[in-house]
């Protein structure tokens, strides 16, 4: 995974004919600083930072040019080279932390994407430019009060994220919970001529749920061990709060639509470049509580991540 992001030497103020770029420059071009691919500042620079395909551009400056350097053999020799594995930063990214400010129990969060205000007395360039952060709302759109950098996203290791989508209130992505009782829990899956059929168990043996697919199965056995961890961990109804309903399908979520019978939920899947078209429909055996709704919702969310 790249890291140590170098400067673009296409860029250098001398120009591509080493004249200088024009006689108008403004020295757009002096200050290109390496970037720390720990960094981003934004999600498409978020997806590199988690898949490992950092490039220079849209990450924070490298905060290491202030420790040891070691030489690289063909390396510029006007190129500052640091020692990653000695970076706080670095340091912080091997140790896999949980997300520090994740709110409550939640397992299913909006991620809203919210810019930086302008910076007071800023009025050629503005630091802020191009900065935001991801403010965390509750699945039914209530803001939660936290938010989050994008750097604490990069390198967090128990959520995935959906793609970026926009509606009336700008730009988000859904943010959802890896259960750690994930591997514990059981599925038991039986195939039939016109269907298949799970039957998810906690770690304990309390059944949870049956679940019948036709057509192909639009999950991966995963993604039913966290759909039966989030069902064991799901909260009993307080008594004065019903759940939500389930809602027609999750927003900036493409392919699945949801609908509810009683105590059976249908969840279906049109055919995309992961899973061919498929009807899911789950009997959940734990008592109807706003936790199950949003473990169903979850395990869409898990599906369509990236």
């Amino acid at each position: 995974m790249p890291i140590y992001l170098d400067n673009p030497h296409e860029y250098s103020p001398r120009g591509p004919d080493g004249q200088g770029w024009n006689r108008l420059s403004l020295n757009a071009h002096f200050d290109t600083p390496a970037h720390c691919g720990l960094r981003p500042i934004r999600f498409a620079s978020l997806f590199e930072a988690r898949t490992g395909r950092q490039h220079w551009g849209g990450f924070e400056r490298c905060t290491g040019t202030k420790l040891a350097s070691r030489h690289v053999p063909n390396a510029s020799p006007n190129t500052p080279r640091v020692q990653c594995g000695a970076c706080p930063v670095y340091q912080n990214a091997r140790e896999h932390p949980t997300l520090p400010t994740w709110p409550g129990q939640s397992v299913l969060l909006l991620g809203r994407v919210r810019d930086w205000p302008r910076t007071p007395g800023m009025w050629i360039a503005d630091p802020a430019a191009g900065r935001s952060s991801v403010h965390l709302h509750t699945w039914q759109g209530q803001d939660t009060g936290v938010a989050v950098d994008w750097p604490d996203l990069a390198v967090v290791a128990d959520i995935c994220m959906t793609w970026q989508f926009q509606d009336q209130d700008g730009d988000a992505f859904w943010i959802v919970r890896l259960n750690a009782d994930a591997e514990q829990a059981v599925v038991h899956t039986k195939k039939y001529r016109d269907h298949t059929r799970h039957v998810l168990y906690a770690a304990g043996g309390r059944r949870l749920a049956g679940i019948k697919c036709h057509r192909a199965c639009a999950h991966e056995d995963w993604h039913l061990r966290h759909l039966a961890a989030d069902l064991d961990d799901a909260p009993p109804a307080d008594g004065h709060t019903a759940a939500p309903d389930l809602p027609e399908h999750l927003p900036g979520v493409r392919f699945f639509t949801l609908a509810a019978d009683g105590g059976t939920a249908t969840i279906t899947h049109a055919a995309s470049r992961d899973f061919g078209a498929s009807t899911m429909t789950v009997n959940a055996e734990v008592p109807t509580s706003p936790g199950v709704t949003a473990a169903l919702l979850a395990h869409i969310a898990r599906v369509t991540a990236w």
